[in-house]
């Protein structure tokens, strides 16, 4: 799985400045990037951190913040939040009936 965003991003994002949880961070965007590309139904996408669309990458940010503040999984509601969904919607491959 290609990380749809950087571990500097993701770290502003969640507003942590030493490197001590780079690792964790890693794997949270890793995590974050196949949980959103899993729900557009693109899993070959082709998309970098680079050449990501700013609003799925904006998705998956918000995604690896839901993972960073949920670590215990006690949050309710899910890691795909409704602003989630309504960023990538108009991207999400529809499925068929």
């Amino acid at each position: 799985m290609v990380a749809l965003a950087t571990v500097e991003e993701a770290k502003r994002r969640i507003r942590i400045d030493d490197s001590d949880s780079d690792e964790d961070v890693e794997a949270m965007i890793a995590q974050a990037s196949d949980i959103v590309t899993d729900y557009l139904k693109k899993p070959d996408h082709g998309w970098t951190a680079d050449t990501v669309p700013d609003r799925i990458k904006s998705a998956v940010l918000l995604v690896v913040a839901r993972l960073y503040l949920d670590r215990e999984g006690q949050l309710e509601g899910g890691i795909l939040s409704e602003t989630v969904k309504a960023l990538v919607h108009r991207d999400r491959d529809p499925a068929l009936a």
